[in-house]
This record gives structure tokens, C-alpha cells and sequence, in this order.
């Protein structure tokens, strides 16, 4: 058997590959037509259907302001960043102070989201919220301080819904936390390792219409000497003194929780860092520079500021002349407080009272003097007759 199975005639299967051979044209027409009815049947299908289109590379839609787009054809990526616009609706009314509804808390949380505060986030458009938006149109829009209006359009929405991304003018490469105050825009930066923690409407020095530090004079009761350290009693006199803000680099140096009233005038919980000019809460934020030098800032975000800084921490002022490291140690010293030169009402009082002491003093002094002439001239007498 084995050698049978072995030694088969191969002339054996010519006829088999003949069949085959003759049946091939038949074989390749019919697998033709199957490739075309292949076609029709799954080709209709791929055309409909998504998933076998083109897909194009996920490409950012920055909308223009005012064109009302939010979304594209492409598809938003699964994870945002940090600091991603949420998926906010559009506004179709223009927001601004004494309205209220569900709108202006949106608005609200949006500038929450960004480090602005504008106070609580209750749905009412306040002072506050008016306040967070002069700070947002300032610093994000480039708008002149002079020009803010705190009312949020439409097409101001729009750029509150895009990616808004705050950095530092002097970065710390992620080691440090600062604060940057920029005089010119009258807002404030707290920056914790280059991220914005708060930002805030400020209000400075006042300012002439020369744009130079304004005198002012005034009768003030301190409580604090010019470096902001507590007296034992307070002083009241009539001082003058320019309402200058320095610029320059300096580093928080004291602070002090409650009101205290200084030669720049009364703060809240004020956190000094160049002699007596410090941040503080004021109750008048205006959009103004308007202090007599301290940097203002609004009364709720005092009420915890001294928790978002540390003594240590520096705090660069940019005044829109110099860059802080250009200013001298001159340039960067405050307006030391001086006596008032028209205050003669007050001065003519105070020289009476203190002409009359002296007199006082002088006058048992001049009951004196007779008492000891009399007694050397006894002396004198005594000494002539003993001769």
C-alpha cells in the first residue's frame, strides 16, 4: 500500500487542472460582479453614516466679538483647562448696575471663575459687581480707566465666554507669590506662583489734571506714626502732604487687622509696604484715583485680603512712567506729611498758650531776685564795717 501511494502516475491529475483551467474565466466574471454589487450594497451606506467620513483635525473657533458664535463643526476636546471657558449660554440683554436675575449671576460666577470678586453671587448687579467689571474691561479689554463703564453688552459677553488666560508682568516661574498694581489701569493682581488668586478694582493716589500727585491738607487724628507703627495716644494737628503712589518694588512689611487711622488717612486692615502706604479696604472705591496714597481696595475683599498675602511677599507698582526696577530709592519714597502753612487759627492759639507758660515760670523767679540782692547787700554792709 505504501509503495502504491508513492509512485502515483502524476499524468494522473491532468484532467483535474484542465477543468480548472476552463472554469477560471467563469470564476474571475463572477467575482466581478460581486465586487460591484459589493460596491452599491456598502458604498451607499458609507456616505451616510459619520463615522466613514473625513475627519478633520481639531482646530480652536476663537468667535469675533459680536458675532454670536460659540461652537464649530469641530468638536470641543474632552478636557479643558483650568482656566477654559464654561459652556455658557449667550445674553440677548445688555447687563449692567440695578438689574437682577439669573444673567447677572452668571456674570458673576464667570468673573469668580477668572480671580475677580464681585461680591456675593446673588443675582443682583451692584456696586460690586459694576466694581469687578471696571477691573475686567481695564486689564482684559485694554479699556482706558476713563472709559470703563461696568455694563456688560452683548458683544462684551461674547469675550467673557472665550478662554481668558491672566499672567504676571514679572513671572517667578512658578516659585513665588507676588502682587503687581498697575496705577494706570487702577488695577491689582495677587498672584500665587503666576497664577491669578484675586484681582482687583483699585483706587491710588489722587491725581492733579496734570496727572501729578495732588496736594492736600487737612486737620487729621492719628493713631499711627509715618511708618504706620501705633502710637500710644493719638495725635490731632493740621498736616499737608501729596497724595503720591509710588512706584518701584518693595515687600509687605506690616499689617494690622480693624481701622486704623495714619497720616494717609483711616484704613481697613491695611497691610503696609513702603512707610505708611499700604493696601486697605475703603468704603470709596471710586473709578478715580482718589486716596490721599494707600492703595484702595473694596471693603468685602479686605475682609480677607491679609489671608491671600504674606509679610515677605513682594508687591511691584507700575506708575506708567518707569518699569519698577527702574525707579530710584527718591522716586520710591511716599509724601511725608508737613505742617500746614495756612493753618493760622490753629498756630496763633497754640503760640498763645505757649508764650503765656513761660511768663508763669518766669514770675516767681523775679519775687526771687529781690531776696537775694537784699541778702548780699547785708553781706556787703558787714563786710565794710568789720574794717
Amino acid at each position: 500500500m505504501t509503495s502504491q501511494s508513492s509512485h502515483r502516475n502524476p499524468n494522473r491529475r491532468a484532467p483535474q487542472r484542465a477543468e480548472a483551467t476552463n472554469r477560471l474565466p467563469l470564476l474571475i466574471a463572477v467575482a466581478l460582479v460581486a465586487g460591484i454589487l459589493g460596491i452599491g450594497l456598502f458604498g451607499g451606506r458609507g456616505d451616510s453614516s459619520p463615522a466613514s467620513q473625513a475627519v478633520a483635525p481639531f482646530e480652536p473657533f476663537v468667535p469675533s466679538p459680536g458675532d454670536g458664535q460659540t461652537t464649530t463643526t469641530y468638536p470641543a476636546p474632552v478636557t479643558q483647562a483650568p482656566d477654559a471657558a464654561p459652556d455658557l449660554p449667550a445674553v440677548d440683554r445688555t447687563l449692567r448696575q440695578g438689574l437682577a436675575g439669573d444673567d447677572v449671576k452668571m456674570l458673576q460666577e464667570r468673573l469668580v471663575g477668572l480671580g475677580f470678586d464681585p461680591g456675593p453671587t446673588d443675582g443682583i448687579y451692584g456696586t460690586l459687581t459694576t466694581q469687578a467689571v471696571w477691573a475686567f474691561e481695564k486689564l482684559v479689554l485694554g479699556t482706558p480707566r476713563t472709559a470703563a463703564t461696568g455694563v456688560i453688552s452683548p458683544e462684551f459677553w461674547e469675550i467673557l465666554r472665550r478662554d481668558v488666560t491672566i499672567t504676571p508682568r514679572r513671572s517667578t516661574n512658578g516659585q513665588a507669590d507676588h502682587t503687581e498694581v498697575y496705577l494706570p489701569e487702577q488695577v491689582m493682581i495677587v498672584f500665587h506662583k503666576d497664577k491669578p488668586a484675586l484681582i482687583s478694582h483699585i483706587s491710588s493716589g489722587e491725581l492733579t489734571a496734570e496727572g501729578k500727585p495732588k496736594e492736600y491738607c487737612e486737620t487729621a487724628t492719628y493713631d499711627t506714626d509715618s511708618q504706620g507703627r501705633e502710637l500710644e495716644e493719638p495725635v490731632t494737628k493740621q498736616v499737608c502732604a501729596l497724595a503720591k503712589t509710588p512706584g518701584g518694588v518693595f515687600k509687605y512689611r506690616r499689617q494690622v487687622e480693624g481701622k486704623r487711622v495714619s497720616p494717609l488717612g483711616g484704613m481697613w486692615n491695611p497691610v503696609y509696604f513702603n512707610y505708611g502706604i499700604a493696601v486697605h479696604g475703603a468704603a470709596n472705591v471710586p473709578l478715580e484715583p482718589a486716596s490721599h496714597g494707600c492703595v484702595r481696595m473694596p471693603m468685602h475683599i479686605s475682609d480677607y485680603f491679609q489671608t491671600m498675602v504674606s509679610l515677605g511677599d513682594r508687591i511691584l507698582v507700575w506708575d506708567g512712567i518707569k518699569e519698577p526696577e527702574e525707579q530710584t530709592e527718591r522716586d520710591s519714597l511716599p509724601s511725608f506729611d508737613y505742617a500746614d502753612p495756612n493753618a493760622t487759627t490753629t498756630t496763633s492759639s497754640t503760640t498763645t498758650t505757649t508764650t503765656t507758660a513761660p511768663v508763669t515760670t518766669q514770675a516767681p523767679a523775679t519775687t526771687v531776685k529781690p531776696t537775694t540782692t537784699t541778702s548780699t547787700t547785708s553781706t556787703t554792709t558787714t563786710t565794710t564795717t568789720t574794717p
